[in-house]
């Protein structure tokens, strides 16, 4: 037997803030009601979601609009990095998401690591693909230079 339950936030795999779901009793009582992330789908809280649902979309759509102008400008930066390699050009450990993080925010765009996507670990110099998911419907590619450290 399922649970009703309204999600209070964005959870990936499962919904938006406000969605009405059916999930197992055990994940709703175990996980998801502690941590504030669902509340039962009562009549009173169904009720409070629906006075609140304007207010949500035009929240939603302003973050959207903000991650699209921040896509904008992602997609036409480069990412230059410097690191220690070898004479052939491998790198002395590899560019991971969080130096490409840190690029960006020296920048003045506010990223988080686990946004950035990188396909494979970089562990050469030269030019690569990387991209961030800034919201579920924006992802801004650019590329990334690995300069040697001279």
């Amino acid at each position: 037997m399922k649970k009703k339950i309204i999600l209070q936030k964005d959870i990936p795999n499962l919904g938006v803030a406000g969605d009405v779901k059916d999930v197992s009793p055990g994940y709703a009582r175990n996980y998801l009601l502690p941590r504030g992330m669902a509340v039962p789908a009562t009549e009173r809280h169904l009720k409070k979601w629906d006075d609140q649902k304007e207010k949500l979309v035009q929240e939603r759509q302003e973050k959207l609009a903000a991650a699209q102008g921040v896509s904008k400008t992602i997609q036409d930066m480069v990412c230059t990095l410097s690191a220690r390699a070898g004479k052939d050009g491998k790198l002395f450990g590899s560019v991971t998401t969080e130096d490409v993080a840190k690029f960006f925010r020296e920048k003045g765009i506010d990223l988080d690591r686990r946004w950035v996507e990188i396909r494979e670990p970089i562990r050469t110099t030269g030019e690569f693909l990387g991209a961030v998911r800034l919201h579920p419907q924006v992802r801004a590619s650019f590329k990334i230079q690995v300069n040697p450290i001279a």
